[in-house]
């Protein structure tokens, strides 16, 4: 039970929108979609878009509240140096810097976690890594520890990942 209430706020904290994103559409892009792998592995992802999402990351999400076979993916519209820390995470992560075909271009293996966000000098740091998206899922995850340079992901959800890059920028140019 404990479970499903935490999960139900987690999923509420991406329906929540900024007036921003309720204006723009973003809101109505479905937050979650399946990654596939070259072996036919099934990746639960919840799409990290807005500022906010992207910010807030997975920080404060416990361990039992996010499956190994779960990822979170900070999707962008451009290739650019993608930065990350790991402030008040509960569990090490795998990110996988993936190019706009979603083709692995690097992986960052067991990046530390570090609760709070005290002493913010000795909270883990990521490379700079030039990127589209990035896909974080727990070092743990069998499914992350398969992953390798080069592979490409599939994209399965109800709109392809072009319409969903479209979608998103048509919400970007109403702003």
């Amino acid at each position: 039970m404990k479970k499903l209430i935490i999960l139900t706020a987690l999923f509420m904290l991406f329906a929540c929108q900024t007036e921003s994103e309720k204006n723009g559409g973003i809101g109505q892009i479905d937050r979650s979609v399946n990654l596939v792998t070259p072996s036919g592995e099934s990746i639960k992802t919840i799409l990290a878009i807005s500022p906010t999402e992207q910010e807030k990351g997975l920080s404060g999400v416990k361990p039992e509240d996010f499956s190994e076979n779960e990822g979170m993916l900070f999707f962008d519209l451009e290739d650019n140096e993608r930065y990350f820390w790991m402030p008040d995470t509960y569990f090490d992560l795998d990110l996988i810097y993936l190019d706009k075909d979603l083709k692995i271009v690097e992986i960052v293996r067991k990046l530390p976690h570090h609760i709070g966000r005290s002493n913010p000098h000795l909270i883990p740091r990521a490379p700079r890594v030039w990127a589209r998206h990035v896909l974080e899922m727990k070092a743990t995850s069998e499914i992350a520890k398969k992953l390798k340079t080069g592979d490409t992901l599939g994209w399965k959800s109800p709109m392809t990942l072009k319409e969903t890059e479209d979608k998103i920028k048509e919400s970007f140019k109403k702003d």
